[in-house]
């Protein structure tokens, strides 16, 4: 049934299907009220993980809750304010979906290894670094409104590119084995994220040629489905030698390259600094926190 809702809208949005956008709002509507009850559902149908799900639920309950508000006051006005309380409803998703994203850790991630959350810190931030460039940086110079409306226009795509790299992080943490609900999880929130990232660069630019709100219904399905996906045990083999340290030696490849194309581009100062912190997260980790097989001098 969501996936039906999901299509229509996708079809509604990409061919004007269906007539007027109202009916477009409401199928987005009904379907994230239908995921957000499923994923509530899920807390109280199973307690392992309960307390990561009701977070998820909260938070794409207060997603919907945007949405309805939306829809509501603001759907059918040709020239809505803005913001508006339902921008303070979508931007409250991001620190409540960050809670459930750590209590999930806690509960598979039973064992603390500073390298694997040093690898971690260090995929967010190479993340920033492109995000930084495509997202941000295109949102800030077309920002030209108040005070408020500025720091609401800077908060969607900054949010959304550390939520991006911290669920890729999160991988990190998992040996880069995550399980079958963790892998719909990460693909459901990026999927969100991404979309309203784009969305926020095209509102920046005042480009509203293209509607493409029904990824952010997919994303939220496929939370969903990550919900009640049966996850396989977690794997806390160790990794010992070069292949723990692989991720950091590419970062520091990486965080090189893109300091010697700043010698030749132009390079804003936000992408020169997170670079650096790669470096010295990269550099920390090789030095200190090789793990080496047992025996092993």
């Amino acid at each position: 049934m969501l996936a039906v809702l999901a299509a229509l809208e996708g079809l509604h949005e990409l061919t004007g299907f269906g007539g007027h956008a109202l009916v477009d709002n409401w199928l987005h509507n009904a379907a994230m009220v239908a995921a957000t009850g499923l994923c509530i559902a899920r807390a109280v149908h199973d307690p392992h993980g309960r307390g990561a799900w009701l977070a998820f639920g909260a938070a794409l309950g207060l997603w919907t809750l945007g949405d309805l508000t939306w829809t509501i006051l603001y759907g059918a006005d040709p020239d809505p304010p803005y913001p508006t309380i339902a921008d303070a409803l979508w931007l409250a998703w991001y620190p409540v979906v960050a809670v459930a994203i750590g209590l999930l850790i806690r509960t598979h991630v039973t064992r603390f290894e500073l390298h694997r959350w040093m690898d971690g810190l260090a995929v967010m931030l190479i993340v920033l670094i492109p995000g930084f460039a495509f997202v941000v940086q295109p949102v800030s110079e077309s920002t030209d409104n108040g005070s408020l409306s500025t720091i609401v226009d800077f908060s969607y795509p900054i949010l959304d590119v550390v939520l991006v790299g911290a669920l890729l992080g999160v991988f990190s943490l998992l040996a880069w084995r995550p399980s079958r609900a963790w892998l719909a999880l990460g693909l459901g929130c990026a999927l969100i994220a991404i979309s309203d990232a784009a969305l926020a660069v095209q509102q920046a630019r005042g480009e509203f040629g293209g509607d493409w709100t029904f990824t952010l219904t997919v994303g939220a399905i496929v939370i969903t489905y990550a919900a009640w996906a049966s996850a396989a045990e977690d794997d806390e083999r160790e990794v010992y030698g070069w292949r723990a340290i692989a991720l950091a030696v590419a970062a520091q490849v990486l965080a090189g390259a893109i300091q010697i194309y700043g010698l030749f581009h132009e390079l804003g100062p936000s992408e020169r600094v997170v670079t650096l912190a790669v470096l010295a997260i990269a550099t920390t980790q090789i030095i200190i926190t090789r793990p080496r097989p047992p025996g092993d001098a």
